[in-house]
């Protein structure tokens, strides 16, 4: 197993990190060399991408993760959970997905999902929930964001709630909810709750914007076949939602007319810049595929890295894994003082952590089409997990607005402008 002194190399340091929390990220990197990189192929149900072999497969591994404390890690040590710090959570997502970009997924939607009532200081709801994610059972959240109208629109902070059409309407001590969500991880499996973006009314604005935590088993809630997709076959359930008067308790939103909007546009900064993670393990993957491949093949008699042409392409993957890692690493810092540098989903973070997502993806689609050409046809083939691991990382470029749309915000950190 990689040494604690190796593992902080490999994130400069870890200066915030103490022997105890790398401890934690070392188990996480064990169980995944042990346990999850054997079974990427099965995790995809072979080359058949048979359902049976696929589910079984990411139960077990899953259940693994619980196992080893991953699904309570980030909660305070009194709902159950391990009190593990930011940095240090993100440094085991980089590892999970190492071995899985979906597997990571499923399990990052928990917090996502759970992040606007930590931004509201809602302990109710914290009380209601976590108890149930930090016990010893997997579980799965979802984040209702986008919808068919318009896409990404619903992230789009110029466009101030304008566009969303699920309704939440106030009936006495309930809301009801009528709309349709697509494309939300956990879609149809969540058994915690859908944590959905509403509007009370689309011409309030971001007045009207409203997020309301919806149980799993509330009538009139209703799903489609899951998409058949390119990458994340089987470890990220992506289906659409459809609300039918959904009925929801009063209290399950999260703050109220203009607080949410605020709400929702941290989850979204933060969502971002939670992706890298997902990103850079991936990226990581393909870099170690290829270093390893190109060790043991030969041109003419020497490995091929020995080469100066390859040499310098692996040492170019290198370069721009550690710039996109130290990228993300900064704004996540950045992130936590909120005292100097605003609220997350303000449009000076915003401007960051849509920067460093667009940035940290675009260098593992990079890395990972190079892993493929140093490797030729071997690169190509499913058995060598590097067309996997592009196939994972193109969806994490495309969520959350994709990179056009993170370009706008990232120039929305510099002046402003109205659609």
């Amino acid at each position: 197993m990689i040494s604690l002194t190796d593992l902080r190399k490999k994130y400069f340091g870890a200066p915030d990190a103490t022997d105890e929390d790398m401890e934690i990220v070392r188990a996480v990197r064990g169980y995944v060399e042990g346990e999850i990189m054997p079974s990427r192929k099965e995790l995809e149900g072979g080359w058949h991408r048979d359902e049976k072999l696929a589910r079984s497969t990411f139960e077990k591994v899953h259940q693994g993760l619980v196992d080893i404390g991953v699904q309570r890690a980030v909660w305070p040590k009194r709902f159950g959970g391990l009190d593990v710090r930011g940095a240090v959570n993100e440094m085991m997502v980089e590892e999970i997905s190492r071995g899985d970009a979906g597997l990571a997924t499923h399990m990052g939607i928990i917090t996502w999902a759970m992040l606007p009532a930590l931004r509201a200081n809602r302990m109710d709801l914290l009380q209601r929930f976590l108890p149930t994610i930090c016990d010893d059972k997997p579980h799965g959240m979802c984040m209702a964001l986008t919808e068919p109208s318009g896409g990404a629109n619903t992230e789009d902070p110029t466009q101030h709630g304008r566009t969303i059409e699920t309704i939440a309407r106030l009936e006495g001590d309930a809301w009801v909810i009528n709309g349709n969500k697509i494309w939300p991880s956990g879609a149809g499996i969540a058994d915690i709750a859908y944590c959905t973006v509403c509007t009370t009314d689309a011409k309030k604005g971001d007045e009207g914007i409203a997020i309301i935590y919806v149980p799993p088993d509330a009538p009139g809630l209703s799903f489609s076949k899951p998409y058949e997709k390119m990458g994340m076959c089987w470890t990220d359930t992506n289906a659409e939602i459809y609300f039918e008067d959904v009925r929801v308790p009063k209290e399950n939103r999260v703050a109220g007319p203009g607080e949410d909007a605020k709400i929702l546009h941290d989850t979204v900064a933060m969502g971002r810049l939670g992706t890298c993670g997902f990103a850079l393990g991936a990226a990581q993957a393909c870099f170690e595929i290829a270093l390893d491949w190109t060790k043991q093949r030969e041109i003419a008699g020497r490995p091929v890295r020995t080469r100066s042409l390859h040499a310098g392409i692996l040492g170019e993957m290198a370069q721009r894994i550690e710039s996109a890692r130290s990228y993300a690493m900064h704004v996540f810092k950045m992130s936590k003082n909120v005292a100097l540098y605003g609220r997350p989903g303000e449009p000076f973070m915003l401007s960051k952590c849509s920067g460093a997502k667009a940035y940290v993806c675009n260098v593992a689609i990079w890395v990972a089409h190079k892993a493929i050409e140093l490797m030729g046809s071997y690169g190509y083939s499913f058995d060598y997990h590097v067309e996997k691991y592009l196939r994972d990382v193109k969806i994490l470029q495309l969520w959350l607005g994709g990179p056009q749309r993170a370009l706008l915000d990232v120039a929305l950190g510099y002046y402003n402008f109205e659609w």
